[in-house]
């Protein structure tokens, strides 16, 4: 079955015109670069910069933190300006 989806896909890429396959090709190229850089730059990896148990704390840490409020936060609470 993918294989015949596979084959539909390439036999219509062959019968296409020359313009259209070079514009097809540019798109593929575009969008493989595009998620890469978005990966390497915006998704990077954490293993590689700390460890699982420096993991495990900063996520305890940011679980645990207490919020307290400010005088601005308790006046808008309250209802004054």
């Amino acid at each position: 079955m993918l294989k015949r989806i596979l084959f539909f896909y390439i036999d219509g890429f062959k019968n296409m015109s020359p313009l259209g396959q070079k514009l097809w090709v540019i798109i593929i190229i575009k969008l493989v670069v595009i998620f890469v850089i978005f990966r390497l730059l915006f998704f990077p990896t954490l293993d590689s910069k700390m460890d699982r148990q420096q993991q495990r704390q900063l996520y305890l840490e940011h679980l645990t933190k207490v919020v307290t409020p400010t005088s601005t936060d308790t006046k808008t609470l309250q209802g004054g300006n």
